[in-house]
């Protein structure tokens, strides 16, 4: 079965179950938490995706690492997940809990490059022009490129605006190799 669908299908599953059960927030708080636990530790994601290690002893590991920080229905929901073998896809099933969770909040996520930090006014413009014309909460990941020349790219789900000023030479660049001077004489 594919990798995507089986994701899907699992974090659909914990949000119908945390959303029912009145615990959204708390679960994906517990989910944000096991992702960045995950993304921390390569021995937990080495020991997840081993077929030697049996799931019993899966089980117990994560119940130690896991325990006191998060709800009971996470807990069970991660158990869920070893005795069903899908373990290995755990990185992708809370990646996919976290975009269900957002688009029922109806947030978006905008990335935005600069060279330099935008200073408070110019963030706050920027985020009050995409709300007004997004009609969607904002989710502002900023990132420094150092390498950029000037301007800005905003990366917006599939869709990418590049204000750089390496975009604006790219395209001076394109006309002049189109050169539309004809020598007559």
């Amino acid at each position: 079965m594919d990798v995507t669908i089986i994701s899907k299908r699992y974090a659909q599953a914990l949000f119908d179950l945390a959303l029912e059960m009145s615990r959204l927030e708390r679960i994906s708080d517990d989910v944000k938490l096991i992702q960045e636990v995950i993304a921390e530790n390569p021995q937990l994601r080495r020991l997840l995706k081993s077929p030697v290690i049996p799931d019993g002893k899966k089980s117990s590991i994560l119940k130690a690492v896991f325990g006191r920080h998060i709800d009971e229905l996470t807990i069970r929901f991660l158990l869920l997940i070893i005795r069903k073998e899908r373990e290995v896809y755990l990185k992708e099933i809370t990646d996919a809990f976290v975009i269900i969770y957002k688009k029922h909040h109806n947030i978006v996520t905008v990335k935005l490059t600069t060279p330099v930090a935008f200073d408070e006014k110019t963030r706050k413009d920027l985020l009050d022009m995409l709300h007004r014309d997004l009609h969607q909460k904002i989710e502002l990941i900023e990132v420094i490129d150092p390498n950029m020349i000037g301007g800005f790219i905003i990366t917006l789900d599939d869709k990418k605006y590049d204000a750089s000023i390496r975009r604006q030479f790219d395209r001076l660049y394109k006309s002049f190799e189109e050169n539309l001077y004809v020598r007559g004489f």
